[in-house]
């Protein structure tokens, strides 16, 4: 693959130039070939002989060009027309030419055609594209040209002319004519045609970070919640006049976008401060000022070069923006390609804007240089002269300016580092400071304050609606299961809202057991989210161990003819009408299903105690023991009822006790007696499932608890403990103490006596053990009756 370089002066040298390569061509076997034109001239009259000669002498070959703002031939600025020849020497290197018209096709439908022609020809390894100026972004045409094959390479440059701020431009080609609104584009490929490209910036930040709060496609409206051009008018006192594009291009915009760093360039500043851009820059994004840096430019072009030069290029296109020309005022405007110099022969121009493809998408920078690098066939060293090292062209210190740039933009990154560690603490506060630590909903803080928006709104708002709920029986479940079963129900109530309401509306947890949900959903939905809410309760409940049950108030915060209410009048309503949903649906009732359950208990108590003979009718027993000493003690009929109740229940709880511990004929073990104690636990968690209630639950709970304190499963003393499970404690020995054992004979009714006389005060309520003393006859016939089934006394004592 080469080049055949040539400048276009005047008509007669041009021609008599291309007749003796022609001559040439046809010696060579004529190869494929076509003609690429660069032009700083944009009259199509005065580019028309070149396009005539071309077509005289060679009119089978294809040719393209485009206007430029400098033209460039191996690495120096060339004469304003330059034309090469490319000519491929493999048989199996192939390209074609394709123009498009903005003004007739959409920019999404080219795209979509250069997809399609690629996609038909698999031959095709890269995509080079020349793109005049236009008023519309490039982001469409880069985001279409995304769809093409992973493994094509795309490059090109936005097309201008000498006047960079202008917005003419033009390209112009055998198979399209001459546009000012077109886009040229060339395939490359072929199994022995390789091609690498690649890019070169050299732009660091400098300053802080801004962040883009406002823009539609090119337009930069605002930048940190100001007019975009502010941001040049304070940090960098560029105003806005005539001069502002040059200025501006010094301090370009660096973002992150594909996951490429990207150089944007502000085109223009509008009147309502707004910035026209090369290309968009999305909302949401984060953007930094950048300033060129001689020596990271400089070390860059040394290591690109270097990779270059073991690509072993035979041609080369080149793309500099027109802008990177300013920057290099001292020198050369070619000076920092020199480097790439006689690496191979090449072309190229000065740009408005780059094109390159990275990580699979195609992006248009601005103040960058892209290079693509071809050759046929495998990489074969060639000779030339040394790569010209263009340090030693650059004085030894960095200027003052650069200095100071890199002074403020490391004290920009050492306080952007505080600034960013003290955000995540803030927002770190801010979450603990409203957030309920046990739901994750907003805690009652974050509702007093949305209550206080609310207060201040426009009188004519009022759209809103409080839901004011609470967990039904929480404190029931505190008391009988502990803290841990309470809050269990609490999360259990914050999800089931959450789900329910959380998409429509903002969730608190404004107490103990109360939750409240502030929303503006439509009346109409209100009653689908209230199912929503009874919905996830009920799923809950399915495998819940505890039970749950939310009652709800709704309010709106305005009346239904038309009055808005104070807030306080607000609350008040939905207080008062999760009030009536507490009582008119919440209470506790006895139904078919719960006598049922309780059915199946008693049921189950029969089962177990039939598995050991010595146990059998134990809880019968002790409910008789318990009902006599509650009717000796003078309690009402009510309370004599739920004693016995508990009393017959009050070892329910061994149902999830193994029998091998239950049954072991010798002493237990320190861990097995642990086993034991779980009883009453288990128990009045299987009662409480079953909608027994909150007093006779207390009572199976604490049946084993110790006057002194020392007792299970709590440690409660004294009166702490529920007069009924004082009262079966009492029954429970006395059987106990009467009754044949597994690994001991009945004990006598005097030693039982002596028992509770000891341990008054110590075991029993020495009140309670008082009376059953007194009236142990009575004790000792009814335990006769119920082992014998007829009066017996055994050691009667007066």
């Amino acid at each position: 693959m080469r080049n055949k370089i040539f400048a276009y002066k005047d008509a007669v040298g041009f021609e008599n130039e291309l007749f003796l390569f022609s001559k040439w061509y046809k010696e060579h076997g004529s190869p494929t070939m076509c003609f690429q034109i660069h032009s700083t001239i944009l009259d199509p009259e005065k580019l028309k002989p070149v396009w005539d000669i071309l077509e005289r002498v060679f009119p089978d070959i294809p040719w393209f060009g485009n206007s430029t703002a400098g033209n460039i031939v191996d690495c120096e600025q060339a004469v304003d027309i330059s034309v090469s020849a490319i000519i491929f020497e493999k048989t199996t290197s192939k390209f074609q030419v394709f123009q498009y018209d903005f003004s007739r096709e959409s920019v999404g439908g080219i795209a979509s055609e250069i997809v399609k022609e690629a996609d038909k020809n698999p031959w095709v390894k890269a995509v080079e594209i020349y793109h005049c100026i236009s008023p519309f972004s490039t982001t469409a045409l880069c985001e279409g040209l995304d769809s093409l094959a992973p493994n094509i390479q795309v490059f090109g440059g936005i097309v201008c002319s000498p006047d960079i701020t202008s917005p003419n431009s033009c390209v112009f080609s055998s198979v399209g004519g001459y546009t000012k609104s077109g886009l040229l584009v060339v395939f490359y490929g072929g199994d022995d045609l390789y091609i690498e490209s690649r890019k070169i910036s050299g732009w660091k930040p400098i300053g802080r970070n801004f962040h883009v709060t406002r823009s539609e496609g090119n337009i930069l409206y605002e930048l940190g919640g100001v007019p975009a051009y502010e941001v040049y008018n304070k940090y960098l006192n560029i105003k806005n006049d005539n001069n502002f594009f040059y200025n501006a291009l010094e301090f370009p915009m660096l973002y992150e976008h594909n996951g490429v760093s990207i150089v944007r360039a502000a085109g223009a500043s509008n009147p309502d401060g707004s910035l026209s851009m090369s290309s968009d820059i999305d909302e949401g994004s984060i953007v930094r000022l950048s300033y060129g840096e001689p020596q990271l430019i400089v070390e860059k072009i040394k290591a690109e070069s270097e990779a270059c030069e073991k690509f072993a290029p035979e041609v080369q296109h080149i793309f500099s923006c027109a802008a990177r020309k300013a920057f290099w005022s001292q020198h050369e405007p070619t000076y920092e390609i020199s480097p790439f110099k006689g690496l191979a022969s090449s072309t190229g121009f000065f740009s408005h804007g780059e094109f390159l493809r990275e990580k699979g998408h195609l992006n248009q920078h601005n103040i960058t240089l892209v290079f693509a690098s071809m050759r046929e066939g495998p990489a074969v060293k060639h000779e030339h002269a040394p790569v010209e090292d263009i340090q030693e062209g650059m004085a030894s210190r960095l200027p003052l300016a650069a200095r100071m740039a890199t002074f403020i933009r490391e004290t920009s990154f050492e306080l952007e580092q505080i600034n960013s560690k003290l955000r995540v603490m803030n927002e770190h506060l801010q979450d603990v400071a409203t957030t309920d630590a046990l739901t994750g909903l907003e805690n009652r803080l974050a509702f007093d304050e949305i209550l206080k928006t609310i207060s201040q709104e426009d009188s004519e708002a009022g759209t809103w609606t409080m839901v004011l709920m609470d967990v039904n029986g929480l404190k029931y479940a505190n008391d009988t299961f502990g803290h841990q079963a309470g809050d269990a129900l609490i999360v259990a109530a914050g999800n089931a809202i959450k789900s329910a309401y959380g998409a429509t509306g903002n969730c608190f947890r404004i107490g103990g057991d109360e939750f409240a949900v502030v929303t503006r959903a439509p009346l109409d939905s209100l009653f689908v989210l209230y199912s929503n809410l009874q919905k996830c309760i009920e799923e809950y409940n399915k495998d819940a161990l505890y039970h749950l049950s939310i009652a709800v108030g709704e309010s709106r915060l305005r009346s239904d003819s038309g009055v808005r209410k104070s807030i306080s009048d607000w609350k008040m309503e939905a207080d008062l009408n999760m009030y009536r949903d507490k009582v008119r649906y919440h209470k506790p009732v006895e139904n078919n299903e719960n006598q049922n359950l309780k059915d199946l208990i008693s049921c189950l108590i029969t089962v177990e105690e039939a598995k050991d003979s010595y146990t059998a009718h134990h809880s019968d027993r002790v409910k008789a023991f318990s009902e006599q000493i509650a009717r000796l003690l003078g309690l009402s009929e009510g309370s004599v009822s739920l004693i016995t109740h508990a009393a017959l229940l009050h070892d329910i709880g061994k149902m999830g006790i193994s029998d091998n511990v239950l049954g072991k004929p010798g002493k237990l073990t320190d861990d097995e007696f642990s086993i034991i104690k779980q009883h009453p636990v288990i128990g009045a968690k299987i009662l409480m499932q079953s909608n027994y209630t909150h007093e006779l639950v207390q009572i199976v709970l604490h049946h084993h608890e110790r006057f002194d304190g020392r007792g299970y499963p709590e440690g409660l003393k004294g009166e702490e403990i529920p007069i009924g499970a004082r009262i079966i404690a009492i029954a429970d020995s006395v059987d106990a103490m009467t009754s044949k054992r597994v690994y001991r004979d009945a004990l006598s009714l005097d030693y039982c006596r002596k028992e509770i006389e000891k341990n008054l005060g110590v075991m029993y309520d020495p009140a309670i053990g008082k009376v059953v003393l007194d009236h142990w006859n009575e004790v000792a016939d009814l335990l006769m009756k119920l082992q014998s089934g007829r009066p017996k006394i055994v050691n009667r004592t007066n």
